[in-house]
């Protein structure tokens, strides 16, 4: 089966230029970075039909925390201890701030949006200047922060960020500005919680150690939802042992696994750090899943990117009891996210064009008249 690279450049997204629109520092930190949207980015190169387009590498600087606010608060995280007790604890506190809020209840999509939104921050290794930045951000900035990371997301990975739709929904609706007090809530929450060191890590065997979006669905969930939807995501304990029962030598790059009710992709994750123990490369091999439930599959597309799984991940959507297997459909449709991927950025591409050519020729008429 042939492998592709676009998901070893989708991990080297460049930082939201929101968080980042600070004053420079005289000790900054050198971070990837391409045009804000709805800019098309520097270059396009040209690439197999399940890639599409990439961005170009430019440079940007990290302002030191120093120069972001005279009266900066600190923001330590609570003390990371075993990965699965701290996305425990942070699913947990993320559901007890949403729900002490003005804006609980059904709208868990919300808070499930934004720890996925830090969960794939594009900035790994720099966790306590990225949770000050954030913290200290306006409200516009923090969710226009959100729009741009969930955007870029889309332009690397548009099989997996149509994926991700339940989560950015809410982001364009009308009055999103009414929800910025709960928003901040959670995020400050989560931070606190240790979201950053459970998910910006530069490696992503260090990034696999939890589900830290299945701990927070299950968890802003009420019994009675998750009997009705019969969401039970299984243990980490669990999966852990059937992928080293399963799995005891590395198969034939290429292989495929598929998992017809994944959740948030608790054996995906499993099987990951397994193939790693086995000096195998997750990246190397296809993984399918699929899930009933929207927003669990949108979690598992953040999963995807955030464990690492590589480019030939596809997740579908529906019930495989009435419609069977769905994974053909998703991968027709996957095809045709990318060429949409694509046409859009043409289509950008020459709008701007088009644009500097206007200012181009007025400026020439402007030089002739004097």
């Amino acid at each position: 089966m042939e492998q592709l690279d676009l998901f070893a450049a989708a991990e080297e997204t460049p930082v939201p230029a929101t968080f980042v629109a600070r004053p420079k520092s005289p000790r900054p930190v050198v971070v990837p970075s391409a045009p804000r949207l709805p800019s098309v980015p520097s270059r396009v190169v040209a690439a197999d039909d399940d890639t599409g387009a990439l961005f170009a590498d430019s440079c940007v600087e990290l302002p030191s925390v120093q120069t972001l606010i005279p009266s900066l608060r600190r923001f330590a995280p609570l003390l990371v201890g075993n990965p699965r007790d701290t996305g425990q604890r942070l699913g947990e506190a993320v559901a007890d701030t949403w729900h002490a809020s003005n804006w609980s209840g059904y709208r868990i999509d919300i808070p499930v949006s934004i720890v996925g939104a830090l969960a794939l921050f594009p900035v790994k290794g720099h966790n306590e200047d990225v949770a000050r930045i954030i913290s200290n951000c306006s409200d516009w900035e923090l969710l226009q922060g959100y729009r741009e990371i969930y955007g870029r997301t889309w332009l690397h990975r548009p099989d997996l960020g149509v994926r991700m739709a339940p989560l950015m929904r809410w982001l364009t609706e009308d009055g999103v500005e009414e929800k910025a007090y709960a928003v901040r809530r959670v995020t400050e929450t989560a931070l606190r919680y240790g979201i950053l060191q459970l998910t910006g890590d530069p490696d992503p065997s260090n990034r696999s150690d939890t589900d830290v979006m299945s701990w927070t669905i299950t968890s802003l969930r009420s019994q009675g939802a998750r009997q009705g939807l019969g969401e039970y995501h299984t243990p980490s304990e669990v999966c852990d042992l059937m992928a080293a029962v399963t799995c005891t030598e590395a198969p034939e790059k290429g292989a495929r696994f598929h998992e017809p009710a994944g959740g948030t992709g608790g054996m995906f994750r499993a099987l990951a750090q397994r193939l790693r123990h086995l000096l195998a490369d997750p990246a190397d091999y296809e993984w399918a899943l699929n899930e009933l439930e929207p927003l669990a599959a949108a979690g598992a597309a953040v999963n995807a990117i955030v464990w690492g799984l590589g480019p030939n991940v596809v997740i579908a959507c529906g019930d495989t009891l009435a419609h069977g297997d769905l994974q053909e459909q998703a991968r027709r449709e996957r095809r045709g996210q990318f060429e949409e991927r694509d046409e859009i950025l043409g289509r950008i591409a020459v709008a701007q064009a088009v644009l500097e050519a206007i200012t181009l020729t007025d400026r020439l008429f402007g030089l002739k008249a004097v």
